[in-house]
């Protein structure tokens, strides 16, 4: 059975939204587009550190790819309490406390003495920004009506591509002038202050009661098909994604010879577009994509597979970032789409809840990722032809899911 609100979903606001007049909402809208730069900078940063930490560390591809999967496992698991705790008492505190804690060990990774310490401090670093996407989610919910929230969505988690940009290019710059240490440490001071500022965007908001939610939310979110499917075709994409973003500079280092400063640079191209682009989809689905995720999500994974598989065969590098580029502008078709479809088609008070399943798996599909590629790498012998064809696979696999996705009424009440 679905309630009246899940009927008419705009006949009611959250509880907090009333406090939220236009010149606010901007203002939170904002802070969350930098936090959530900061926290993909932080995160892709990484990306490109790998290069000189392999080398000061004496890393084969195998290590490699633990560095980089390694945050996504502790990621992922916070996804889940995170998203929970969002909804049950509002998402500021969340927030601050994701920042906050990311940012220590950010800075902490700077000071990474040996691979053990690394991966540690990867993992710790994962828990503090895992709270972070289905946190935001609630913030929207509790800011704006139903017709809004895909833009504002978008617009959020757009900033996943303008933080790979800046982490790539800004981290290879500093790297260049002054080490990878420094450029961590300067990172992780930036997020402090970025904490700071989330606390005077973000208003509080009156916890609910034990009696005002749902009772076994988590199984009847899992239960029903819409969630499942979404959260599987989020798992596959995300593990085309991670892949590539992960070892897309080892690659073009070793197979075109660019130096790591000209890697940043190349590497923030394609994150440019595929934020326009992202913002793009976000519209789309605001005015006409209701009922019509299944076709966002399907054209966005072919897409995906076309570009991805071209780029097994292109020799120079404008026609590798034109591939890529198109490659993303695809996959913004299938993450615009998934985090929209819990704002739009699920009860307010469970939409952190059900984001946070859905990015917990695809989190865990980015913790997977490049620890295989790393392997396959490794059994090819430097060649990377064995984790495109992963890569593609997996691609593959989120189409067929979307091509089964139907938006069925929720029902969690």
């Amino acid at each position: 059975m679905t309630t009246t609100k899940e009927n008419n979903p705009t006949s009611s606001l959250p509880p907090a939204a009333s406090a939220y007049g236009r010149g606010h909402k901007v203002f939170v809208l904002i802070t969350l587009l930098v936090s959530w730069i900061l926290a993909n900078a932080d995160r892709m940063a990484m990306s490109v550190a790998i290069i000189p930490i392999t080398q000061e560390f004496d890393l084969d591809a195998k290590a490699a790819g633990l560095v980089l999967g390694s945050f996504y496992i502790s990621y992922a698991a916070m996804q889940l309490a995170a998203g929970w705790l969002a909804d049950r008492f509002g998402s500021r505190a969340v927030l601050v406390f994701c920042v906050g804690c990311w940012s220590v060990f950010t800075s902490l990774t700077g000071m990474a003495g040996s691979l053990f310490a690394l991966i540690a401090i990867r993992l710790l670093f994962g828990l503090g920004e895992g709270g972070f996407a289905p946190a935001s989610t609630v913030t929207i919910a509790e800011a704006f009506p139903r017709a809004q929230r895909a833009r504002a969505k978008s617009l959020i988690i757009g900033a996943s591509f303008i933080g790979s940009a800046v982490g790539t290019g800004a981290i290879a710059a500093l790297m260049h002038a002054h080490g990878w240490r420094f450029a961590y440490h300067v990172f992780g001071g930036i997020g402090v202050v970025v904490a700071l500022a989330l606390w005077f965007a973000v208003k509080p908001s009156a916890p609910r009661k034990g009696t005002d939610r749902p009772r076994g939310l988590f199984t009847r979110l899992f239960r029903h098909a819409l969630l499942r499917k979404t959260t599987l075709i989020f798992f596959f994409s995300n593990i085309v994604y991670i892949g590539l973003i992960s070892w897309m500079p080892t690659f073009l280092m070793k197979t075109r010879d660019i130096d790591i400063l000209h890697v940043g640079v190349a590497s923030s191209i394609p994150y440019l577009v595929a934020f326009a682009a992202l913002n793009g989809v976000g519209w789309l689905l605001d005015k006409v994509g209701d009922g019509r995720e299944r076709l966002f999500m399907s054209l966005g994974a072919a897409t995906v597979i076309l570009f991805l598989g071209l780029m097994m065969f292109v020799d120079s590098l404008p026609w590798l970032l034109t591939c890529w580029t198109l490659s993303l502008v695809g996959y913004t078709a299938i993450y615009g789409t998934v985090f929209a479809i819990p704002l739009k088609h699920l009860p307010d008070d469970s939409v952190g809840t059900a984001s946070g399943i859905i990015n917990f798996g695809g989190q865990v599909a980015a913790g997977i990722g490049p620890m295989v590629i790393g392997g396959l790498v490794s059994i090819g012998q430097g060649s990377f032809g064995l984790a495109f064809g992963f890569l593609v696979l997996s691609g593959a696999c989120a189409l067929l899911t979307a091509f089964f996705w139907r938006a069925a009424p929720a029902g969690v009440h």
